[in-house]
């Protein structure tokens, strides 16, 4: 009887990897086409690729597919990809599997930027007025968008700074997460106790992750953060391998922990910055998607970081896609169906797990 060579067991064991890769990657754009086609006005698969490609169609049609359903599944893609591998590349620097771009209190941090100036602006903002741009410009520099941003770059800016001190353990750095979304949402609540019925209302149709807020210009500033993400992460995917086997390893092979980690918390938080500031809050993401990965695939980098970011993609595009449809006449906002999914799921991948 012949047995499998080491050999012959270490190439198959990385074929299964790359087919579930490649399986994703292959339902990607199937799952794109399908969120166009799906919505309150029924448009089909062929006609879809019909406008895509330019030809004539129905002006109706091509009007809600530019102007409404293309920017927002390609919002979803981007918004899923990103939030998940820095949920991802966030636990493989902190070496704890709790960390997500959530669970810092980045995303409390926007809210709470947001709700300020509309507070402050003394309900000159309406609940739809508070998240709708017209050009690039307004994106960034439009009060709302611009406290928001600024808010969550301000907690970025605290949590970068003790993510490079020595002295500090990654378990604290969650920690001081925690206590600052406990903080940023005691501010929301207290301008929200304080606030008109209209500034109220703006407040909370703000938190709401929803990709239908998505603009040309949001989902350029998006696509341009997660690519330039991404491209660092995986990059640096063997430094997070060596990572795992603790600091003092890594650095005696060589590996720079404290300009990795700089590097990993900058960019996953400032993308995650973005992403909320563009959409609103969208939870669960960043914390199921590596989770479930690495249940697929294992634990090594190489791997997790490109099926995460494929996995996110297509999971947010697959709820966006439901959420849309699942209600008749109503469309719920993605944040509500990817909580109830993602906690329950989060809990499960714990229960039959053995190690976390």
């Amino acid at each position: 009887m012949n047995l499998p060579s080491v050999s012959d067991e270490y190439h198959q064991y990385f074929r299964r990897k790359y087919i579930l890769f490649a399986g994703m990657v292959v339902l990607l754009p199937v799952a794109f086409f399908l969120s166009i086609a799906i919505g309150p006005v029924k448009i089909s698969l062929a006609e879809v690729v019909r406008i895509l490609l330019g030809c004539e169609a129905p002006e109706t049609h091509v009007r809600i597919v530019y102007h409404f359903r293309l920017p927002q599944a390609l919002a979803a893609v981007f918004a899923g990809a990103g939030l998940a591998i820095s949920g991802a590349t966030m636990q493989a620097v902190l070496r704890n599997p709790l960390c997500s771009p959530f669970t810092l209190g980045i995303s409390g941090a926007a809210a709470f930027g947001a709700a300020l100036v509309i507070f402050l602006n003394g309900g000159a903002f309406t609940a739809t007025a508070a998240i709708t741009t017209t050009s690039t410009a307004s994106w960034f520099f439009g009060s709302v968008t611009a406290g928001a941003f600024l808010s969550s770059c301000l907690a970025t800016g605290l949590i970068l700074t003790l993510s490079v001190k020595r002295s500090v353990k990654s378990e604290t750095i969650i920690l001081i997460g925690v206590a600052l979304g406990a903080f940023y949402g005691a501010g929301t609540m207290m301008l929200q106790y304080f606030a008109t019925e209209r500034q109220l209302a703006a407040m909370v149709y703000w938190t709401f992750g929803d990709t239908q807020r998505a603009t040309w210009h949001s989902v350029k500033i998006m696509s341009l953060s997660v690519v330039v993400s991404v491209i660092y992460f995986i990059s640096q995917s063997w430094n997070y391998n060596a990572l795992v086997l603790g600091e003092e390893n890594a650095r005696a092979l060589g590996v720079p922990v404290r300009r990795i980690r700089l590097g990993t918390m900058f960019f996953a938080s400032l993308l995650t910055s973005v992403l909320v500031t563009s959409l609103g809050i969208i939870g669960f993401v960043g914390l199921v998607i590596p989770h479930g990965v690495r249940l697929w695939v294992g634990s090594d980098n190489r791997f997790v970081l490109p099926c995460s970011t494929v996995c996110g993609a297509l999971l947010l595009l697959v709820a966006d896609t439901i959420a849309r449809s699942i209600t008749p006449g109503c469309v719920m906002p993605v944040s509500i169906l990817t909580a109830f999914l993602g906690a329950p799921l989060f809990l499960l991948m714990l229960l039959n797990r053995k190690e976390v």
